[in-house]
């Protein structure tokens, strides 16, 4: 099975099984207190050129998932509210080496679906405008 549609599978065995944990007894739908807004993402990195691709879950509120550096990955994504075609975090210098990578995220953001996709010039790149998002 290739890649893209492993993490898609992944991506959706994931998200099922965060909606599950989510559903309540009827019964018990008005004593219990209303349940924190669910952010979990899956992402992946796959570069174009060398290297095998690399996938990740991240889990915010409460922190957690597979990611490297969860908390600080989960605040840039609160930072611009799971919008991330809006993280530009450090646009500094990288080379001009041509190996395109493509970063994506799947997934949940307080409730709201997340799906982005991003083709950098290379990984500097990519960790420039993303910070440790993709950083695995």
């Amino acid at each position: 099975m290739p890649f893209a549609h492993r993490v898609a599978a992944l991506s959706t065995a994931a998200l099922l099984a965060t909606g599950a944990l989510a559903v309540t007894a009827p019964g018990a739908a008005h004593a219990a207190p209303t349940a924190p807004a669910t952010s979990v993402l899956l992402l992946s990195v796959e570069p174009h050129v060398t290297g095998a691709p690399r996938a990740t879950a991240l889990r915010c509120a409460p922190t957690g998932g597979a990611h490297p550096y969860a908390a600080t990955a989960c605040r840039a994504v609160a930072a611009v509210d799971g919008d991330l075609a809006a993280l530009h975090l450090d646009p500094g210098p990288c080379t001009l080496e041509y190996a395109p990578v493509t970063a994506r995220a799947w997934g949940l953001w307080r409730d709201r679906p997340v799906s982005y996709t991003e083709t950098f010039g290379n990984r500097c790149q990519m960790l420039r405008e993303t910070g440790l998002l993709f950083a695995f």
